[in-house]
């Protein structure tokens, strides 16, 4: 599945070309993933009005998607927190935690895959990896950090019968 058929299914419309797309997989109860929040609006705002398209998955099997969208109004997020039925996309991307990040190009191409920082702790971050990625997609060069390995809480998974 390419990403326009991949924003379509899930968000039901195609991106715009040209659009990068910001995958996150994030949880409710995580604490890591929720001390998260105020990052991620930042590169909503940072972004907004550039040809960004975030979208938020929920991939874990114990959360509702009533806690999502309580979730997505209390943090009050600009884009609804979706479950992600079945680990569809966390499977498709080999997603492992929450907080994950997911940059897809206008192609459709992973170009980076992790953490969105370094740190947990916001005053001890030094590598603002997603930010960058995102910002080097734009401009059309390389990625300058290779994914850095996502740390938080663990997803759980739906089990399927063997």
């Amino acid at each position: 599945m390419n990403r326009r058929a991949f924003c379509s299914a899930l968000l039901g419309a195609a991106a715009p070309d040209g659009e990068v797309t910001v995958v996150l997989f994030l949880s409710t109860i995580c604490p890591i993933s929720n001390a998260y929040s105020d990052r991620i609006q930042a590169l909503f705002a940072r972004y907004a009005g550039k040809p960004v398209r975030f979208v938020l998955l929920n991939p874990n099997a114990n959360e509702s998607e009533e806690e999502c969208r309580a979730y997505s109004r209390d943090v009050e997020f600009p884009v609804p927190l979706r479950k992600d039925g079945n680990n569809a996309m966390a499977d498709r991307y080999n997603a492992r935690m929450t907080p994950e990040a997911v940059l897809l190009d206008a192609a459709g191409t992973v170009r980076y895959q992790g953490a969105i920082d370094d740190a947990r702790n916001p005053a001890r971050v030094k590598v603002d990896a997603l930010r960058q990625a995102i910002d080097a997609v734009l401009s059309k060069q390389p990625v300058p950090v290779e994914g850095l390995r996502a740390f938080g809480c663990s997803i759980k998974r739906i089990r399927t019968k063997s």
